[in-house]
């Protein structure tokens, strides 16, 4: 049951990424700030779809009981909250590589270098502050847990999204 959870998480990880890599500079839509918009939209309401299917495995694998869930789910959507922001900006960065591609030089490879291992700083950072709020509501076997199987659904999620990101010529 387990694996057909996790293998639709992927399928929706795929799915939800193959929408993002599709608008490519060779597309050049005819009103951009429309196309944009439509991204944008699509981009959300997969976030939404993605965030809905790690909560449910998250529920199936953590055990947890009426007490450590009623303590684990209002810290868990804080944690959601603050890691869409950073995967928004994660996906500004990559629509800026997208979108320059062509004219990439080195001075904004180098901006676009920086601003992704700022960007993985602040989700480490992240993941290191909500350990140690769950720490505060949940054994450390469940939070260890708890962040063996978000580095799983994330790491998944990722490998889909790289997987759609062109290469830098």
């Amino acid at each position: 049951m387990l694996k057909k959870t996790l293998l639709a998480a992927v399928a929706l990880a795929v799915v939800s990424t193959g929408l993002a890599g599709a608008q490519t500079p060779a597309a050049a839509p005819v009103d951009a700030a429309k196309a944009r918009e439509d991204l944008d939209k699509a981009v959300e309401a997969m976030r939404k779809d993605a965030r809905a299917t790690k909560a449910d495995i998250l529920g199936k694998t953590l055990g947890l009981d009426t007490t450590q869930a009623a303590a684990f789910w209002p810290v868990y959507k804080q944690y959601e909250t603050e890691l869409a922001a950073i995967n928004s900006d994660r996906v500004t960065i990559i629509q800026d590589l997208v979108e320059h591609q062509s004219s990439l030089t080195d001075a904004k490879a180098q901006g676009l270098i920086d601003r992704q291992l700022a960007n993985q700083d602040k989700r480490l950072a992240l993941v290191k502050k909500y350990k140690d709020e769950l720490l505060k509501v949940l054994p450390a076997k469940t939070v260890a847990r708890f962040l063996q199987v978000d580095n799983r659904l994330n790491v998944l999620l990722d490998l889909a999204a790289a997987s759609q990101i062109p290469l830098v010529q």
